[in-house]
């Protein structure tokens, strides 16, 4: 995983910050891109997890995290932090 260093920001403490976070940003991507890929296989746990989604809902959401996130959000009627941390959950049980 590159890390990129802003001219402007190193050595300083918001570098080391922004630097840590692009970081996890990327590596969640990375890991999510993953589970994106093997949808097909995946889905059946989504089903396990989320059980009021339907078997065309998580057809439709394809993989796709936002999607994921937003049906999560609209079925169980939770706040959109709620069903990131689900999803978040969710992932790092395939990714470690």
């Amino acid at each position: 995983m590159a890390c990129k260093l802003h001219r402007n920001q190193t050595g300083s403490r918001a570098g080391l910050v922004r630097l840590v976070l692009d970081s996890i940003n990327e590596g969640d991507k990375m890991n999510w891109e993953t589970i994106e890929g093997k949808w097909k296989q995946v889905k059946g746990q989504a089903k396990e997890k989320w059980g009021e989604l339907t078997d065309d809902e998580l057809d439709q959401i394809d993989g796709k995290r936002e999607q994921l996130i937003g049906k999560i959000q609209e079925k169980y009627a939770i706040a959109r932090e709620k069903a990131e941390e689900q999803v978040k959950e969710f992932q790092s049980s395939f990714t470690g």
